[in-house]
């Protein structure tokens, strides 16, 4: 009999205060799906603009060097590319309605590999091929004048290197972080179910 009373005084001593019930769970769900979609979706629309104002710039500037159709040749391929990766998530994302907290948490952790995946190879290879494209795409305008050449050409390695170096590292971390953060509360959730 003293095992069911020390067994019914944890029970009652355990703390359930942080534990969010299983509507709340249901909302946290939704919540971090349908933000997902609607950054996702205005990446991919926002990306299709640019790729079309490039097209219409391809056909509205008669260039007469060949590293400028090259450079938006490029930058429409690293265009296209982001739509594709992108596409695939806001997919994945779409198809993740109603699933328990296991299911949720499997998820996640794909999302965190697929994260790493896309900052190690994907973004690398595209933002490679978009430096490239608007290098070679600026030299038609700037190479006769070799104060603007150097100037504009200063200003667009700094512009990549920064964008490299500084805000890519720092969105990752964040990105990282919030996804690290709901697995926490996830396992969290899942341990104390357990116990």
């Amino acid at each position: 009999m003293d095992n069911l009373n020390d067994l019914k005084a944890i029970w009652l001593t355990a703390k359930t205060d942080s534990l969010p019930d299983s509507h709340e769970m249901v909302q946290i769900v939704r919540k971090f799906r349908n933000k997902k979609i609607l950054k996702i979706a205005a990446l991919v629309v926002a990306t299709i603009l640019l790729i079309m104002a490039m097209i219409w710039v391809m056909f509205i500037y008669k260039s007469t060097m060949f590293t400028t159709r090259l450079g938006e040749a490029l930058i429409i391929i690293a265009g296209i590319i982001l739509v594709a990766t992108n596409l695939n998530s806001l997919n994945r994302f779409y198809k993740l309605k109603e699933c328990s907290n296991k299911e949720f948490l499997q998820f996640l952790e794909q999302t965190r590999l697929r994260q790493h995946f896309y900052h190690k190879y994907t973004q690398v290879i595209a933002m490679m091929i978009c430096a490239t494209g608007l290098i070679l795409y600026l030299y038609e305008g700037v190479y006769k004048n070799t104060t603007l050449f150097l100037s504009v050409y200063a200003a667009t390695i700094l512009y990549l290197v920064v964008i490299w170096f500084i805000v890519r590292p720092r969105v990752f971390k964040k990105e990282e972080r919030k996804i690290n953060e709901q697995i926490e509360k996830l396992h969290t959730i899942s341990k104390q179910i357990n116990e």
